[in-house]
């Protein structure tokens, strides 16, 4: 294989789209790029993933079977189970790193508290730096949620949280642009924050908080575009794949 290989770690709230997204992307590089993915399912407590994984945690921790174990009920097993995960996250890794595939998908719990506030996050991407410096996450949240101005930035808020916790790049994704189209606002954080930071003027002292935040982003971040994509529909992924490649390919510069 001669380009290095780049892992994707997609995180995103319960009903955001995000395994859907995992299917879609992967299918669409696969099928319309030629890219062969690498699938992984890091949520031990999945009742339904709308793909076939190439490694399904579950198979080595399962948060059903510790929630038997243990007496424990659904939010204590998923706890212990990521807590397993991550004693034995360098072995899990090993199991997919030496795949032939150029990139990795990884898809995290929908309660992605469990994952960004405990240890499983950081000792992931820390094993995952020993395979590639081509790490990146995209963060899905769904446009149902961003109707507003103010959802917009905390939006782009919650991207530089996760970015700060991961220590990655991160591209923040609304998805499921079918059900709720988004015509307010273009998707360039760059172009856009003037119109943003302009309609928070009437929230008082919590727009110009919002304002100065959004514009600290806008000077730091390296993902100034938000792609507008409907996993379901495979819209915009071709947009969401160019600023992937950007991120993780050193001729690509987003500012």
């Amino acid at each position: 294989m001669t380009n290095p290989k780049t892992f994707i770690i997609f995180i995103g709230p319960a009903g955001s789209g995000k395994s859907t997204l995992v299917y879609a992307y992967s299918r669409w590089l696969e099928e319309v790029v030629g890219i062969k993915t690498y699938k992984v399912n890091l949520d031990p407590a999945a009742e339904y993933i709308p793909y076939e994984p190439d490694l399904d945690i579950r198979y080595l921790v399962n948060a059903d079977k510790i929630a038997r174990e243990f007496g424990l009920g659904p939010n204590g097993a998923l706890v212990k189970a990521m807590d397993k995960i991550a004693e034995n996250i360098g072995d899990i890794v090993n199991m997919f790193s030496n795949s032939d595939s150029e990139l990795v998908l990884i898809d995290t719990p929908g309660q992605m508290e469990v994952f960004l506030f405990r240890d499983i996050a950081f000792k992931l991407v820390e094993q995952l730096r020993k395979v590639s410096k081509n790490i990146v996450s995209i963060f899905v949240l769904d446009a149902d949620v961003i109707k507003r101005y103010e959802d917009y930035a905390f939006l782009s808020i919650i991207s530089v949280a996760v970015q700060i916790r991961l220590g990655v790049d991160v591209i923040p994704v609304i998805n499921k642009i079918d059900l709720t189209p988004i015509d307010n606002i273009v998707g360039d954080v760059i172009s856009d924050v003037d119109i943003v930071t302009k309609n928070l003027k009437g929230l008082g002292v919590y727009g110009e908080m919002l304002k100065e935040i959004l514009n600290i982003i806008a000077l730091y971040s390296k993902a100034t575009r938000v792609p507008k994509v409907s996993a379901k529909n495979f819209i915009g992924l071709e947009e969401l794949h160019r600023i992937v490649h950007e991120i993780t390919c050193a001729c690509g510069d987003l500012t």
